[in-house]
């Protein structure tokens, strides 16, 4: 939000009601009359903090290594694919002699294989 003191600051626009609209609606203190750029420090009165255990901390990073291993696993997926048919096209050049040649081919093929991995996790579970 623009500041009173500033003689150049633009006009509130739709992004600072959108703001201030998700704040009133989901900060856990009441809105203020001049809602500045800082909040407060102190904890909401309905937060029941816990203490950090070792346990607690390795079982939440257990379960977002489970949750992102899919993803994880997919881009390893196009990397390798376009390495492959990359350095295929390079050892391509170096038998045949014909740089440059092999490598396009090679990364047009490892484009290919990327759009199938892509289109076979597109459609779904059932493939």
């Amino acid at each position: 939000m623009a500041r009173k003191d500033d003689p150049w600051a633009d006009k509130p626009d739709r992004f600072d009601r959108a703001d201030k609209d998700w704040n009133d609606r989901w900060a856990d203190r009441p809105p203020e009359e001049d809602e500045g750029d800082d909040w407060d420090d102190a904890a909401s009165p309905n937060y029941k903090g816990q203490p950090a255990t070792t346990g607690s901390v390795t079982d939440a990073y257990g379960d977002g290594m489970r949750a992102a291993g899919s993803h994880l696993g997919f881009g390893l997926q196009i990397g390798v694919s376009m390495a492959f048919f990359v350095g295929l096209g390079v050892l391509v050049d170096r038998w045949l002699d014909t740089s440059p040649w092999g490598v396009i081919v090679g990364a047009a093929l490892g484009m290919v294989g990327i759009m199938v991995l892509v289109l076979r996790v597109a459609s779904g579970p059932n493939r």
